[in-house]
């Protein structure tokens, strides 16, 4: 047998055995960290699925995945927990241009995908006013495995997230890079915030979504020791040891390594309300993460989770108008002027000709009170829930307007 068709067999059997594990029919199982290049990023968008007429949650997810496995294309695209979601996931991207073109190509085909069954799509972290009891498990053993083991929490989950991937080189650069993105992460959760309702309620939060994640067992951020890929696969093998986790997916750190792809995950952001946006931001996180690279050796002094708590929850709550409390200097500063700050210096190292325009774009997002913004100041005019959900769906599905000359 060729080495390719050894190594090709050889994968063969490490997804399967991740399979299993995720799916709990095998015993636990943690990939080794797949080389990668620093920088090279991935965007995952998951997207609501919505009835054209009441722009409720609509359990067609199933239909629309149906119509994309026809069409060849670029990114992949894969059910969620519930039938009312499914999730897209773009290529490997290396720019801003490339995460904005090849996320437009996503948002056109899904359109006429979800028209063609008689649903629209939107983004939002969370819909206004959908019920957790009226959410279908999608067939499929991994998310029964979850209801089995979350009960109502699996319906619960019926939120809707962006994570980004960022090419960490090496697993023990992915330790470190997690620790330095994870001070960063409320910044992430304010500017992406668009979930201003929950179950039929005004939630007096910026982003809801934020607080649903909350209940795993396994929420929150990367433990603080760590130094390394071993410190992460100890601490992997011991909680396997007691049961508690069986795969990477067991970990719902806001930022987490990812082995099998060579990356970390960001994993706090509401879904945007228009893919530019998730270019925009993702590629802030890229850069933010290149300049991680070129500090090496160095690691946060400030890994006080109680810090960190307290500006996830102020972030979550007041999104962009926010505070930020610097853990390294401990100086609290508008949440708005500390993302100023990051992407003026970042743009002066960048490499990315498209990051001038990603900064313009994240310039565009924040003002006004940013996407929470927006959507409390159509409730305020009069819009009930069913209208802030068609208005979040119509901004998602618009074609974008005509890059300026």
């Amino acid at each position: 047998m060729s080495e390719i068709l050894i190594n090709d067999e050889a994968a063969r059997r490490l997804l399967e055995a991740q399979a299993q594990a995720v799916s709990g029919k095998g015993p636990a199982f943690l990939p080794d960290f797949t080389p990668s290049t620093v920088g090279t990023m991935g965007i995952e968008l998951e997207l609501m699925v919505l009835d054209r007429l009441t722009y409720d949650l609509f359990p067609a997810a199933p239909d629309i995945l149906r119509v994309l496995d026809k069409q060849d294309k670029p990114w992949v695209h894969t059910p969620e927990i519930t039938t009312s979601m499914l999730e897209v996931a773009t290529s490997i991207l290396g720019s801003f241009g490339e995460a904005e073109e090849q996320l437009e190509h996503i948002r056109a085909t899904v359109q006429r995908a979800a028209f063609d069954v008689g649903a629209s799509v939107s983004g939002g972290g969370a819909h206004p006013f959908q019920r957790w009891n009226e959410q279908r498990i999608y067939p499929k053993e991994r998310y029964f495995e979850s209801e089995r083991k979350y009960g109502y929490l699996a319906k619960l989950f019926t939120v809707f997230g962006m994570h980004v991937h960022i090419g960490a080189g090496s697993a023990d650069e992915a330790i470190r890079l997690c620790a330095w993105l994870t001070q960063r992460a409320p910044l992430f959760i304010a500017l992406s915030a668009n979930s201003v309702c929950w179950q039929g309620e005004v939630s007096g939060f910026c982003s809801s979504r934020s607080n649903v994640v909350g209940a795993f067992p396994m929420s929150g951020i990367q433990p603080h020791d760590f130094r390394s890929w071993q410190d992460f696969r100890d601490y992997f093998d011991r909680l396997a040891g007691f049961g508690i986790v069986n795969s990477i997916k067991d970990f719902y750190w806001d930022v987490r390594p990812k082995p099998e792809y060579g990356t970390i995950e960001l994993r706090v952001l509401d879904t945007p309300l228009k893919p530019v946006y998730a270019a925009a931001l993702a590629c802030y996180a890229r850069e933010l993460c290149l300049e991680f690279a070129d500090q090496a050796g160095a690691w946060p002094t400030n890994g006080s989770r109680e810090l960190y708590t307290w500006n996830r929850f102020n972030a979550a709550r007041d999104g962009v108008v926010a505070v930020y409390i610097d853990p390294e200097t401990g100086a609290s500063t508008p949440v708005a002027e500390v993302i100023r700050a990051d992407l003026e210096r970042l743009g002066r190292r960048s490499s990315d000709p498209g990051f001038a325009r990603a900064r313009e774009v994240i310039g565009d997002l924040m003002r006004d009170g940013g996407q929470a913004g927006l959507l409390r100041r159509h409730l305020a005019a009069g819009g009930g829930m069913n209208d802030l959900a068609r208005v979040a769906s119509e901004i998602f599905e618009a074609r974008p307007a005509p890059a300026r000359a």
